[in-house]
């Protein structure tokens, strides 16, 4: 039984390196670190007879926001994997979430952490955004675990600023969009958008290949790439076609083409069929002139179908 639970860890850990470095592109993930535990007694594990000492951490990774000026994103990364999801998510759920905020409050008083904030001289603030990569092995890509979690309620003494969860849909989600794009085109990179918070970088950095980390939660993503007929826009959307979400992510992606560069944007939806959407789309295009469908503007649906 050890040795089984230990190949499924293995597995798990191997997927989120996979995740991080190949999928979202982080060149310097840290695996697999311990950090010093500064409340053994309230952070002991309930069946443990002793006082906590460390925190295992399965990834850590740290680069300055391409969002906010002077900000410091700390990421750190619990990885969960189980044969099947739980019929009742709710109480594993609250104890993933408990184990790594408690990781994530000792990391910010941790010698670690001052030694990588000191190797910044060009921030003023730091964010730490733990994620907690739960997949199953045996159910679809595309199961949601977020929906059955998502009113639990978390222990108010617990103390972090945000956790993102990936489930099996959304790390998909990040596969069939950023990984299978890096695999059809030469260069891409993430599109920045305006946020307020980066007036001073923006100008000169509206794209780059820093993933911004609130990608992992975004139903939309953009993608500028590079093949031999120009610029294009890759707009994946987490979602069904339908007219208004068309009109808004338009005008979404007229904003990111400050400089009239882009050639062509395409917009991917999960199940766009042009038999049956094309009739729509082009009524919503007679407000959108600077769109003209097959010259500039393409709709696709992803994962590619054939009959599509």
């Amino acid at each position: 039984m050890g040795e089984w639970s230990k190949s499924i860890g293995e597995k798990g850990e191997r997927i989120t390196k996979f995740i991080f470095e190949e999928i979202i592109g982080v060149n310097s993930l840290i695996e697999n670190t311990n950090v010093d535990c500064q409340k053994g007694k309230e952070h002991k594990r309930k069946v443990a007879k002793n006082e906590r000492t460390t925190h295992g951490v399965d990834g850590l990774y740290f680069h300055e926001s391409p969002l906010e000026d002077e900000l410091l994103d700390i990421i750190i990364i619990s990885s969960k994997y189980t044969i099947k999801y739980p019929k009742s998510p709710k109480s594993d759920f609250k104890a993933h979430i408990s184990d790594l905020a408690q990781a994530i409050e000792c990391f910010r008083i941790s010698k670690k952490n001052n030694e990588i904030s000191q190797s910044f001289n060009t921030v003023t603030k730091t964010s730490y955004t733990g994620v907690l990569v739960w997949l199953s092995n045996t159910d679809s890509v595309d199961f949601e675990m977020i929906p059955k979690v998502s009113n639990s309620i978390i222990d108010t003494n617990l103390e972090f600023e945000k956790i993102i969860l990936l489930d099996n849909a959304r790390v998909n989600f990040l596969y069939e969009s950023i990984y299978k794009a890096k695999k059809q085109y030469d260069s891409l990179d993430y599109v920045y958008h305006n946020s307020s918070m980066n007036q001073s970088s923006f100008n000169s950095n509206t794209y780059g290949r820093k993933f911004p980390i609130e990608y992992l939660y975004s139903d939309i993503i953009i993608l500028r790439v590079k093949d031999k007929d120009g610029v294009k826009f890759l707009i994946f959307v987490n979602d069904n076609f339908n007219p208004d979400n068309l009109r808004l992510v338009l005008s979404f992606a007229k904003t990111f083409d400050h400089l009239n560069t882009i050639n062509t944007t395409q917009i991917n939806y999960l199940d766009y069929d042009k038999l049956i959407h094309e009739s729509q789309l082009k009524s919503v295009l007679t407000h959108y002139p600077n769109y003209k469908l097959d010259e500039n503007l393409e709709l696709n649906m992803f994962p590619l179908d054939y009959r599509r």
